[in-house]
Parts: structure tokens; sequence; C-alpha cells
């Protein structure tokens, strides 16, 4: 029998592969719309950092941002006397494009949630409490 982990980790892939259906439709693949998430959440940040918070090498980071920002969704901004260091902000467009996907993958995981009669805050706020856990183990 399959233990908790595995089970997880079956779920997080059924998850990714799911969003990037759901997300077809808005013209976003799963990572970007991660990046965007990330970026409305820490605006300002700089591309390093983006890398940092996605596990993605700067280069990746790098064409991810040129990516978003070409399709109008975020604002690369070069800091007068900051060296190389290009600040990353989501344009109006990017942030309706985050606020619209988000809510249909929101809803869309929520439904499913209830479908098998759980709460899905109570679910979140468990999943929470174990990644919080495993952040600070060893």
């Amino acid at each position: 029998m399959p233990s908790l982990a595995h089970e997880l980790h079956l779920l997080v892939r059924a998850l990714d592969r799911s969003a990037e259906v759901r997300l077809a439709p808005f013209g976003l693949t799963y990572p970007r719309y991660l990046a965007l998430v990330v970026i409305g959440e820490h605006e300002g940040l700089t591309q390093r950092e983006l890398a940092e918070a996605l596990g993605l090498s700067e280069p990746t980071a790098s064409r991810t941002a040129t990516a978003l920002a070409e399709d109008g969704w975020l604002e690369i901004i070069r800091t007068p006397g900051g060296g190389n260091r290009r600040d990353l902000r989501l344009t109006v467009d990017g942030r309706d494009l985050l606020t619209r996907s988000s809510a249909s993958l929101g809803a869309d995981f929520d439904d499913v949630v209830r479908g098998i009669g759980r709460d899905p805050d109570a679910l979140a706020e468990d999943v929470r409490r174990l990644t919080a856990i495993l952040l600070e183990s060893p």
C-alpha cells in the first residue's frame, strides 16, 4: 500500500497537470502562472529573487520574466545605478490575468475537495501546517 508521502506526491503531480489544462484558456503555463503569483505577492523583487522563490536557475527565471513582459503581463525595470538589477512588477493586465486565473484554479479545486466531502479551508489549513513543519525540519 503506498505511503501518505507517495499519495501526496501523486496528488501534486495531478494538480500540476490539472493546472496546465485549466490555465491554457488564459494563455498561461503553470510555471508562468507561478511566476505571476510570486511577483504579485512581492512587487519589485529581482529576477534573482524570483529564481530563488521558484527554485529555478537565474537564466530560466530571466527567460520566464522576459516572456511574461513580451506578453504584456510584467514590467522589467532596470534600477538606475543598480548595475544589472532588474525589478519585476505586474502590469494592470498582468494583475487582472492573475486575479482571473487564480479565481478559476481555486474555485475548480475547491469544488473537487467539496466533492469528496471535505472543507477546502480546513484542508488548506492542514496543508499550511504540514508545510511549515517540513520547512522547519532539517
